[in-house]
């Protein structure tokens, strides 16, 4: 009898130990898939920046240069500050910062210039692995 009694201690025990742990591990999937979701939004949106930032007519192209100098390129950075999900949709904060770069007339001594920045909100959905923008509502 001792034995068997022991056996369901040590089960219980077991038991006990299991599901805090087993709750915990999935607590920790889920938000580490929300953290990756997040990241693949993030990126989505930066494609799209960049993509607006390597515009010809890209609106930080219009600003005065100084002497000697000419406008080369823009780097666009995405920032989500929230994520809202409806049914398949997913509704993205994203705040955007581009820099553009001056640099000589041979493309050499390359240097940031002040970052344009602007808050965009974008209704996403999957795409295969992808993300498809499905309305801009800035």
């Amino acid at each position: 009898m001792r034995k068997k009694h022991r056996v369901g201690l040590v089960a219980a025990a077991v038991a006990l130990v299991a599901v805090p742990g087993g709750l915990v591990v999935r607590s920790q999937a889920e938000a580490a898939g929300r953290e990756a979701e997040q990241k693949s939004l993030e990126q989505a949106a930066e494609e799209i920046f960049q993509r607006h930032a390597d515009a010809p007519g890209a609106s930080w192209r219009k600003d005065a240069l100084p002497a000697g100098r000419v406008w080369n390129q823009a780097d666009a950075k995405a920032v989500v500050a929230h994520v809202e999900r409806k049914g398949a949709r997913f509704t993205v904060d994203v705040n955007e910062i581009t820099t553009p770069y001056l640099s000589d007339t041979y493309g050499s001594g390359l240097e940031p210039t002040l970052p344009h920045v602007a808050s965009h909100r974008f209704v996403f959905e999957r795409d295969g692995d992808d993300w498809r923008l499905v309305k801009d509502l800035t």
